[in-house]
């Protein structure tokens, strides 16, 4: 089968998305497959096939130079199936759809929500919220958007552009059931959608951690605010003087986090070191001893949280749709109640302080990871719905 696959990177970098997607392309090459991968300029190389697009985000229009440009690309690999991923322009849905049996699988709530985190900010909450009229009030009254009314409204269209041209595709793959809810809240009919479990990579087996004196959190999931890196430095103070932090991830707030660690004088105590390569984000795994997910958004699932489930760590989470569909409480981690600060820290100070708990969480994570995280069960429902779209357009 010939895959032709849109992602902005080619990295497997920034973020749990694009470290999906670049080792999916792989697993189906190993798999007998061709795949190839349109992706932006400066968003590196991937070994074999792939094209450079720089206009991703670009309207096109019948006949101008962007839809040449594909339809030379479409010419040249003359794909069975076009997979779309990390590329946020609706436009080329309907495009491509009408070429050849096109893909989308929708990983985060852009799609379908004009704040695009589905998320109150005035009290701090999850929104469950089909997009309507209301939200144009809920971004005044709970500031779920941005603080520019023009901003708002802007998005707001665009959303209902989203949804129009969501429909023109003949398939949307979702990861997590919170965005299949969303989706069918929103109007897209049922048998448009195809669930596909997510997964995160086997952990080398031959890798060993180095043996450290300190015990390690490890916080995942990016750089930002609101991924709760703030709450979280605050918490470190809090804790043992043997128990050091460690960020792993990109981010926009990197250096202001690391201004403020000297500042605060903390810096033995934290360690920031960006976005790791594959190889490098189970290392750190293996150092730790627990893994947080402090998130203050609604997150749809959390893939992070799935790779530490593969290396036998257990979670602590603020609790969302997204994260309880992998994350039993008091099972394989702690779910804390959603943007409760003192009680993310008890749990997190709790599981320390209990080894043995910690142990048997790790290793019921592993065991629920093997059961139904691991990549062959996303590949064989991908190829299950490739084939699926490849009859319906024979």
């Amino acid at each position: 089968m010939r895959l032709l696959f849109f992602n902005r990177s080619a990295l497997p970098m920034g973020g749990g998305m694009n470290r999906m997607v670049i080792d999916t392309m792989r697993r189906l090459r190993l798999a007998g497959h061709e795949v190839a991968l349109v992706h932006g300029r400066g968003a590196g190389q991937l070994e074999g096939t792939g094209y450079i697009y720089d206009d991703l985000d670009h309207r096109l229009m019948p006949r101008d130079l962007n839809a040449l440009r594909l339809e030379a690309i479409l010419e040249d690999f003359s794909p069975d199936v076009i997979q779309l991923h990390g590329v946020g322009n609706t436009l080329l849905d309907g495009w491509l759809a009408a070429r050849k049996p096109t893909v989308r699988c929708v990983h985060n709530h852009d799609f379908y929500c004009s704040g695009r985190r589905l998320t109150l900010e005035r009290p701090s909450a999850p929104c469950s919220r089909a997009h309507g009229r209301a939200c144009c009030a809920a971004h005044v009254l709970r500031g779920c958007g941005s603080w520019n009314p023009a901003l708002n409204f802007v998005r707001y269209r665009t959303v209902g552009r989203n949804l129009a041209a969501l429909t023109s595709l003949h398939g949307l793959q979702t990861v997590s059931g919170t965005v299949r809810r969303q989706l069918l809240a929103n109007g897209v009919p049922e048998e448009k959608l195809f669930a596909l479990p997510p997964y995160a990579p086997p952990p080398p087996e031959s890798r060993q951690a180095p043996m450290s004196s300190l015990r390690t959190i490890l916080h995942v999931g990016g750089l930002i605010g609101q991924k709760g890196v703030w709450m979280v430095v605050r918490m470190v103070r809090d804790l043992p003087r043997d128990v050091q932090l460690v960020f792993a991830g990109g981010g926009r707030e990197r250096e202001m986090l690391e201004a403020h660690v000297r500042r605060r004088g903390l810096s033995s105590r934290v360690r920031i070191v960006g976005e790791p390569t594959p190889d490098q984000w189970s290392l750190l795994y293996r150092e730790a001893n627990l893994v947080i997910m402090p998130v203050l958004w609604n997150e749809p699932l959390g893939l992070e949280g799935l790779g530490a489930m593969a290396h036998g760590k257990p979670v602590v989470a603020f609790e969302t749709e997204g994260i309880r569909e992998w994350l039993s409480d008091g099972e394989t981690g702690l779910l804390v109640p959603f943007g409760q600060r003192h009680r993310f820290r008890d749990a997190v100070k709790s599981l320390l302080d209990d080894p043995e708990r910690l142990r048997s969480m790790g290793a019921r994570a592993r065991e629920v990871w093997r059961e139904k995280f691991r990549p062959e069960h996303h590949i064989s429902a991908l190829l299950t719905h490739y084939e699926k779209l490849g009859k319906e357009a024979g």
